[in-house]
């Protein structure tokens, strides 16, 4: 007399979980909501720079951990961050495994360095003046971990883009003068920035001025 067959449920139930869903996680991986982040600047100068310096950019976006319900298993995944690519708005782009930084914490151990010159793994010397949209997408690499299996490798990658940001570029302006200002018109005598028709004063300064693009000396 033959075996009886196996029962294929119990066969199925003995396959461990991470295997059952491999197949889909990595089908998964790439339609995840992953979180791009945000492109970065000095926060003390909100995008400001000036031309022929270094305007210093950064992605600001982290490892995230999302859990999915995925053939009745709960499974969690994490989009890990290693390359990030610029897009500077001026025609510029970089490839980089470095998101960047703020330079403004070298500032507490040394006073001497220049925000608005200082230059970085990912700053961007602009050689006009204007407003640039700067991008960044990241690509993110992939890993998931399903009841204890521990954390498996997702094979490929991902991208996602962050939230975009500008660079306000400007240059700068000197001459000799001698005694009080005498009248707004007077050169230095209407605040840090001449604002001509159809400019905008800078986003640090945007307070400072009223809609005509008068400053309003505070």
């Amino acid at each position: 007399m033959a075996p009886p067959a196996p029962d294929q449920t119990e066969a199925a139930e003995e396959i461990p979980a991470h295997e059952l869903v491999y197949t889909t996680v990595v089908e998964e991986f790439s339609r995840l909501p992953i979180d791009g982040g945000r492109v970065a600047f000095e926060e003390q100068l909100q995008g400001f720079g000036y031309i022929n310096r270094h305007t210093n950019v950064f992605a600001d976006v982290e490892t995230q951990t999302l859990t999915e319900e995925l053939l009745g298993h709960t499974v969690q995944i994490r989009a890990i961050p290693v390359e990030y690519t610029f897009d500077y708005g001026d025609g510029t782009v970089r490839t980089t495994s470095r998101a960047g930084e703020s330079a403004a914490h070298f500032a507490e151990t040394n006073n001497s360095i220049n925000l608005t010159d200082a230059e970085t793994p990912t700053s961007h010397i602009y050689s006009s003046t204007g407003v640039y949209p700067v991008q960044v997408t990241t690509r993110f690499i992939g890993e998931f971990q399903v009841e204890d299996s521990g954390w498996i490798a997702i094979p490929g990658s991902t991208t996602a883009a962050a939230s975009p940001g500008e660079a306000d570029i400007w240059r700068t302006s000197q001459r000799l003068v001698s005694g009080a200002c005498r009248d707004a018109a007077d050169y230095g005598c209407n605040g840090p920035f001449t604002i001509e028709p159809g400019d905008r004063p800078p986003a640090i300064y945007q307070d400072r001025y009223d809609e005509d693009g008068n400053w309003l000396g505070r």
